[in-house]
């Protein structure tokens, strides 16, 4: 039997294609918009500044001036923008963090589009999945929660209406069960 194909063409230019390309895999990374965004940024300026050594390249995507160009093209506040640097380097990519200690993005997510754009093939293979039997299971309940009042030695004064018997003592053997 031969696998049924679709093929999908997705109009894209150099300003959206990162974010596209992570909106695809993002059943893998499991990250938010704005972490696609600002990720889709640093992507993009790596490749920009390509000639840099890798710790240099992300030393400087991440300075200051950097990172304020980049809140300003996407409209983050400083707080904002920090918070989603440091949840980048929480989240992981196949085993390993989206970006290291040194602010290195994963290889894995180095994609370079050509003048032509980028394609992307996912291949979901049918596999077989082995049922179990679930074994049915009764639970067993039981408890029991005992509340004794304090026995109390002191004497209450007399209401100012007169009545003696608006606290009783009938209140130290409760049970609930």
């Amino acid at each position: 039997m031969m696998m049924e194909k679709k093929i999908i063409t997705l109009p894209s230019n150099n300003n959206i294609i990162y974010r596209q390309i992570l909106a695809f895999l993002n059943f893998t990374l499991g990250i938010s918009n704005q972490e696609r965004n600002v990720l889709a940024e640093l992507i993009k300026l790596n490749h920009e500044y390509s000639p840099l050594p890798i710790k240099k390249r992300a030393k400087f995507i991440l300075s200051t001036d950097m990172r304020k160009e980049m809140r300003e093209a996407l409209e983050i506040e400083e707080k904002q923008f920090n918070v989603v640097v440091h949840n980048l380097k929480k989240k992981k990519y196949l085993g390993e963090p989206i970006l290291n200690d040194d602010n290195v993005i994963h290889q894995g997510l180095l994609f370079k589009p050509d003048g032509d754009g980028f394609q992307i093939e996912i291949n979901l293979i049918n596999t077989v999945v082995k049922e179990t039997p679930v074994k049915e299971v009764t639970p067993i309940v039981e408890s029991t929660i005992e509340t004794v009042a304090p026995e109390v030695d002191k004497k209450l004064a007399k209401s100012a209406n007169g009545t003696d018997d608006i606290i009783e003592d009938n209140f130290k053997d409760i049970i609930i069960s």
